[in-house]
């Protein structure tokens, strides 16, 4: 250990911990109503069932869309490719463990999941019945019943825990089409498919797959089964992580500058902990007969019966463009004028140039999930305001995220610790450890010694965590689950009772179904209140009550006239 950590460790115990980060912007309310009437109406159920922000929720829904969107539509490309562009997208929503993530994930791809498990068990049954019929021949008679009975193509179109080169070869022998979908992002972006050796390589593969769908890997003449081309793939991904288990890969300048993370629409909403109350009520409610999540799966499963445009032959996926209508051109021409004037030196997105410049290329894809799901064979101007919204609303979380950590990277990843700390599904076994434990089990960057011990000492520093040797450390039992700067008063969160009753409520509204009534967004803490001009009602996130609005309506920065 060495002598700063030494000094750091003496602070006395039993002191209030000191905020570990200045004051930042609190996350932006979901744009809920961009999304369209039943997949807005499922986001609002998962929130109440998984009790999660409406921001995770929302992230899955689009997961689960574009999955089934990708192999049947292509997105209109604006200068002018007949086939467009590639209808995928890549995600990644950042949120603490053991609050519901996955459980919004599972909720939201329940039908593609158990479609997925159908069909593998399909396989496998085939699979056993040709062998079985081979096993009893031999010689060249087994060859040519083999040769005319090939083994049918693997129909896994789902990877969660995958790295980057067995995807090419899938791809490469066949596949056509898969979702990277994982709850434990952390394996993706910081594990070895990112590292020193092979990132050059991966994200370039990456970044390909995402414009045009090519996937391409060249070996020696020793290991050719691993080369060849693949033309017209599709590969979404869809990551969900805790913030300190990818902290070191949203911080890397290479997958920064070379535009890789520039690709994610982002979501890091704050945590809902201290407002998730169960009552005995919300227990006989079933997440499985909700008649929201029932129009959801209904509506998926009417998109995965109708055809995907795959070539049997070269497995390309070459399905027709979604095309917008002027309209619809008009709205995204002005959204991108409108990003494009804030990459200037002195514009909003100037220190984010790479994700701003992404942004309205992110829209015409959401546009075209969109449309998918709505099933139009138009995208008209009102689908593609939406998809706009919802490009904006990355591109203001990303620039949140990005200031969070400008000051001092080791603050902002010392609160990350302790949120991983805090948060961690075995939390016990955290609450004390030792220095050793959080270089072999603890999150990724922190396990080198020297971020380590820098970070330990800020910590230390802070009175988040104590220690009387420097090598066996308590979290203080003080600390609190929040590391801001901000006072708790000035949150409007001075009590449990108060957190209990505090929520974020948002007007949706939608203007092809009028008829819908407002949905509630639930969250921690509810920004900016005043300057909203909503009259809240207290909330709770197994049961949402309808709002009572204020007449005038404060504009979210997602909701700027285009």
């Amino acid at each position: 250990m060495n002598a700063p950590l030494m000094t750091e460790i003496l602070s006395p115990p039993g002191l209030a911990p000191k905020p570990l980060l200045p004051d930042t912007a609190p996350p932006m309310p979901y744009p809920l109503d961009a999304l369209p009437y039943v997949m807005r109406r499922a986001v609002e159920a998962i929130v109440e069932h998984a009790m999660v922000p409406a921001a995770i929720a929302g992230q899955c829904v689009i997961g689960a869309a574009t999955h089934l969107a990708q192999t049947r539509v292509n997105a209109w490309h604006p200068n002018g490719k007949p086939e467009g562009a590639p209808c995928l997208l890549f995600m990644l929503s950042l949120f603490d463990s053991g609050e519901g993530k996955s459980s919004a994930r599972d909720l939201a791809f329940k039908t593609i999941d158990e479609a997925e498990k159908d069909a593998r068990a399909r396989h496998r049954q085939a699979c056993v019945e040709i062998e079985t019929m081979a096993a009893g021949l031999k010689g060249k008679a087994r060859e040519e019943f083999l040769a005319s009975h090939p083994l049918p193509p693997d129909p896994k179109t789902q990877y969660r825990d995958a790295t980057f080169e067995p995807l090419v070869g899938d791809f490469i022998r066949g596949k056509a089409a898969a979702s990277w979908d994982t709850d434990e992002g952390g394996q993706m972006l910081g594990g070895h498919s990112l590292k020193a050796d092979t990132v050059a390589a991966t994200l370039g593969g990456l970044t390909t797959a995402f414009s045009s769908g090519k996937f391409e890997r060249t070996r020696s003449r020793g290991n050719l089964e691993g080369s060849g081309v693949a033309y017209n793939r599709r590969l979404s991904i869809h990551l969900m992580a805790q913030a300190v288990t990818v902290a070191e890969a949203l911080s890397n300048p290479l997958l920064v500058g070379q535009g890789f993370l520039a690709r994610f629409l982002l979501a890091a909403p704050d945590s809902l902990a201290g407002t998730c109350f169960i009552t005995g009520e919300s227990l006989q409610r079933k997440a499985c007969a909700d008649p929201r999540l029932q129009a959801f799966w209904s509506r998926c499963k009417e998109i995965a019966a109708s055809p995907e445009h795959i070539d049997p032959e070269t497995g390309e996926v070459t399905p027709p463009v979604l095309e917008p209508d002027a309209g619809a051109k008009q709205v995204w021409l002005d959204f991108q004028n409108e990003i494009e004037r804030e990459r200037g030196p002195l514009g909003l997105f100037a220190g984010l140039k790479p994700f701003a410049a992404r942004s309205a290329e992110q829209a015409l894809r959401l546009a075209a999930v969109l449309g998918c799901f709505e099933g139009v064979d138009l995208i008209d101007a009102d689908c593609m305001r939406r998809a706009c919204m919802l490009a904006r609303y990355s591109l203001y979380e990303w620039l949140r995220y990005v200031d969070a950590g400008a000051n001092d990277p080791y603050m902002k990843l010392a609160a990350e610790l302790m949120s991983w700390l805090r948060g961690h599904k075995n939390k016990a076994d955290w609450q004390e450890f030792h220095v050793n434990d959080l270089g072999k089990s603890g999150p990724p960057a922190v396990r080198k010694a020297e971020k380590r011990d820098k970070v330990l000492a800020i910590l230390l520093k802070h009175q988040h965590l104590l220690s009387c040797d420097g090598k066996q450390f308590k979290i203080n039992p003080l600390a609190e689950i929040a590391d801001s700067a901000e006072p708790q008063r000035s949150r409007c969160i001075a009590t449990a009772e108060d957190l209990r009753k505090t929520a974020e409520v948002v007007r949706f509204t939608c203007a092809t179904h009028p008829e819908s009534e407002v949905l509630p967004q639930t969250s921690a803490e509810l920004p900016h209140a005043e300057a909203q001009q909503l009259q809240g009602v207290p909330q709770n996130p197994q049961n949402p009550q309808v709002p009572a609005f204020a007449n005038t309506h404060s504009e979210q920065p997602w909701e700027q006239e285009l």
